[in-house]
């Protein structure tokens, strides 16, 4: 029986892990036309049979792509204990005390090439708080501490990476800090200021700090309820716009940093001129805002977050012409987890979306669940537990932490 048969055979059976291990070497060695008919079969494949398997994942950090990695779905990259070492399951650290993640990770950021993540640990209560890392998923980035959180009682609940991977941002009391990354060199602080005493220290909504890069990385905002609105020049840390604000809740950046858009009062999204704060608001049928994303050629803004009368997850799909709303499509997910709701303190915190080349793509997380949805309501991965995750900046890669940390590969995914 030749290959091609074998793998008609394969195909033909019932989908399994151990199917997919015997597939493995056959797709490396299948003709181009062979490859195209049978990857389009596996993507029908449940995507937790289709395990990256190592040497894929060395060819891909070798910068050695093949078509046929692209049929892989994920791959788990070590749990919290080879974090806390600064290992990896193939690769152990000799250290055993390298971070603090005994309580778990509150927030992951994942660069275009996920040989690395940065991941923020959650405090310890009434003790240290949470640590900030470099966590190198292999060989090729050794991890490095980027904050101790031994000094502090605060957790980074949102730590982004630009564009590039090249600069780390993160929030920790009132703080804003940057790093050049993978290395832990610090790029500058800003101090974000007081709380407004109208905000209750122990709103976590209202306290966080989100933050989000302009398309070409030059400029970062962060903003709360709390502190405001900031944009900033990420090179120098010199401050652009400093805006007072009611309502914000996750930020975004338009691929040029001209725009910037937030959550507003019951649902509605804010979109402001960075040179002059000038804005509008725009209605999305959601009740609630969790995260936001431009589209790469900033022709839509993705807004995520709850059904108007609901808390039921959902998204609005907002198209612009220039700098107006012109449509607004709103997106219901079909065959959710019972119960998941997107008015938790953790949906709003741990929301994530991106819209890059794989379309408007929306993590959405409550205290048991988290799902990853497409614009068109369609499940493409569902995670139990609690969890946090973010995507790489273009939206190949998820990045999933909780007991494991796992990568989900988009491409693999139908």
């Amino acid at each position: 029986m030749d290959d091609a048969t074998t793998l008609d055979t394969l195909l033909s059976g019932e989908p399994s892990t151990e199917a997919w291990a015997r597939a493995v070497p056959l797709l490396e060695r299948a003709s181009a036309d062979v490859l195209t008919e049978v990857a389009g079969r596996l993507l029908d494949w449940p995507a937790r049979c289709r395990p990256m398997p190592d040497h894929w994942w060395d060819e891909q950090r070798a910068g050695r792509h093949r078509p046929w990695h692209r049929t892989a779905a994920w791959r788990e990259l070590g749990d919290l204990d080879h974090v806390q070492t600064g290992g990896s399951p193939r690769f152990p650290a000799e250290v055993d005390d390298f971070a603090s993640f005994g309580e778990g990770a509150v927030s992951v950021a994942c660069p275009p090439d996920p040989a690395w993540l940065v991941l923020g640990a959650a405090a310890e209560w009434h003790h240290n708080g949470g640590d900030i890392v470099v966590w190198g998923t292999g060989p090729q980035v050794p991890s490095r501490m980027l904050l101790d959180g031994s000094a502090f009682h605060d957790e980074a609940l949102d730590v982004q990476v630009s564009p590039d991977g090249s600069v780390a941002v993160a929030s920790v009391e009132g703080r804003l800090h940057a790093w050049r990354t993978p290395a832990d060199d610090e790029l500058w602080q800003l101090d974000l200021g007081p709380a407004q005493e109208s905000v209750d220290s122990f709103d976590m909504v209202g306290m966080t700090t989100r933050i989000g890069f302009s398309g070409d990385g030059r400029r970062v905002a962060a903003g709360s309820v709390a502190r405001g609105l900031r944009v900033i020049d990420t090179a120098t840390g010199h401050v652009l716009l400093t805006q007072e604000v009611a309502d914000c809740g996750p930020v975004a950046l338009d691929h040029a940093g001209r725009l910037l858009a937030h959550a507003g009062e019951a649902g509605a999204i804010v979109v402001r001129d960075t040179a002059s704060g000038a804005f509008t608001s725009h209605d999305t049928g959601l009740s609630t805002v969790n995260a936001v994303a431009f589209a790469a050629d900033g022709s839509g803004l993705l807004v995520a977050g709850s059904a108007a009368t609901e808390d039921a997850v959902a998204a609005a799909l907002l198209t612009f012409d220039g700098d107006r709303v012109v449509e607004s499509r709103l997106i219901r997910p079909e065959g959710l987890p019972q119960d998941m709701s997107a008015r938790s303190p953790l949906a709003a915190i741990c929301t994530r979306c991106v819209w890059g080349g794989h379309g408007p793509l929306v993590l959405a997380v409550d205290d048991g669940f988290a799902v990853l949805f497409d614009d068109r309501g369609r499940l493409l991965w569902t995670e139990p537990g609690q969890v946090a995750g973010g995507f790489s900046p273009t939206g190949e890669v998820l990045t999933l932490v909780g007991d494991t940390v796992t990568a989900v590969f988009l491409d693999g995914l139908r």
